[in-house]
């Protein structure tokens, strides 16, 4: 493989082999953000539950679980529960990290890798604070307030 394509392709994956970037609507945004266009799962194009929703998909976790209408960020630890999905208060690489007091809408995000000292890095889209409705990565968030999703592996 050329060094180019190579660099690339590391690119778009965080510590621990989770891809992270590749996001197909990146194009579209911010512009599509605010017109809240939908995407495949029914989520709004450049926003975090969108990203995570393609996050989750591209790294071979369930997305069979989420429920039309009812996935605004504050709500997926809800949705998940009803659904059987585990969740719980420790991060772990590959889980979704959510903040349902975060704003009117809250605010979800993947975990791409977990310190020692328990805080943990996310990728994420739309973080409020952030990049509005554009890709955004954080080190070393704390834990506390937020909860997580250990979506498990299709098949």
């Amino acid at each position: 493989m050329p060094f180019a394509l190579l660099a690339a392709a590391l690119a778009l994956a965080a510590p621990g082999g989770l891809i992270v970037g590749g996001y197909p609507y990146a194009t579209q945004c911010p512009a599509a953000g605010a017109r809240d266009l939908p995407d495949r799962w029914g989520m709004d194009v450049c926003n975090c539950t969108s990203y995570v929703a393609w996050a989750l998909e591209r790294n071979g976790f369930r997305t069979d679980w989420f429920a039309a209408g009812e996935m605004d960020a504050r709500r997926w630890s809800v949705v998940a529960r009803r659904a059987g999905i585990p969740v719980g208060f420790t991060p772990k690489r590959g889980a979704v990290a959510v903040w349902p007091w975060w704003g009117r809408f809250g605010h979800v995000a993947l975990v791409t890798h977990v310190h020692p000292d328990g805080s943990f890095d996310v990728a994420e889209y739309n973080a409020p604070g952030g990049v509005r409705f554009g890709f955004d990565k954080r080190q070393s968030v704390s834990r506390r307030g937020v909860t997580f999703l250990y979506v498990p592996h299709r098949g």
